[in-house]
């Protein structure tokens, strides 16, 4: 009798002790509306709120960040860009205190033109009765930006004025779009840290003989001389892997 009151007492104690079941929650698929309403109002303030204060947040192409600041930065992105977006729950799923939210996402502009579609994972935890996100991962379905092609080459200069020259690199108008227009994938500008004096491009080119021809063009003798470029002092080396 006793080795039977002993089992039952055992029972008991494993049936206390055991983890909460999980079970589909439809108060963490509420609380995750209340977060597409914030950001879809553009509301950052409403948005870090709902996030712990050592939340994780884990974006595509980027290092883990951590805390509130981590998680402004990576929501405010999408704000200053004018994003809204659509999320749509496949499961969300709560044990206790803890859950998990998997579903899918689709941002857009202001005028509906879509951007990006993914998916996104969230774990969940409760605070003080309210539950907030604790760790927050996304991607999107999108394939990768194909890397530019081509030969690398280095253009080395020695420049009269650095501010003047940098300057026609920078903005819409810039000499990017018109080095793009004539074979080179993309342009990064490079000065020497002894003197700005000495600068220069790091130029992809995916079509040389587009680019030798515009290279030779009088539209490019006009360029230098707009920018500052000190004659004769232009050099062209190709990286050799």
């Amino acid at each position: 009798m006793r080795n039977l009151v002993f089992a039952a007492l055992l029972v008991v104690i494993v049936i206390g002790c055991a983890p909460p079941a999980a079970q589909e929650s439809s108060e963490l698929g509420a609380a995750a509306e209340g977060w597409q309403t914030a950001f879809n109002a553009g509301d950052l303030d409403a948005l870090v709120a709902m996030y712990t204060d050592d939340a994780r947040v884990l974006p595509p192409n980027g290092e883990i960040g951590q805390g509130t600041e981590a998680v402004a930065a990576s929501m405010g992105e999408f704000i200053d860009a004018g994003l809204g977006g659509e999320l749509t729950t496949i499961e969300a799923v709560v044990a206790g205190d803890l859950g998990y939210r998997v579903g899918t996402f689709t941002l857009h502009t202001e005028d509906g033109t879509t951007v990006d579609q993914g998916k996104f994972i969230e774990l969940w935890r409760k605070v003080g009765g309210e539950w907030k996100i604790t760790a927050d991962m996304w991607s999107s379905n999108l394939p990768a930006a194909a890397q530019p092609s081509g030969t690398t080459l280095v253009i080395s200069h020695e420049v009269k004025d650095p501010a003047h020259w940098l300057a026609a690199w920078q903005g819409e108008d810039s000499r990017h779009a018109l080095f793009a227009q004539h074979g080179a994938a993309s342009v990064r500008t490079i000065q020497s840290p002894d003197d700005p004096n000495y600068a220069g491009l790091v130029v992809e080119v995916t079509d040389m003989e587009a680019f030798q021809a515009f290279m030779s063009t009088p539209e490019v003798e006009t360029a230098k001389d707009e920018d500052g470029l000190v004659d004769g002092t232009m050099r062209v080396y190709q990286v050799v892997e």
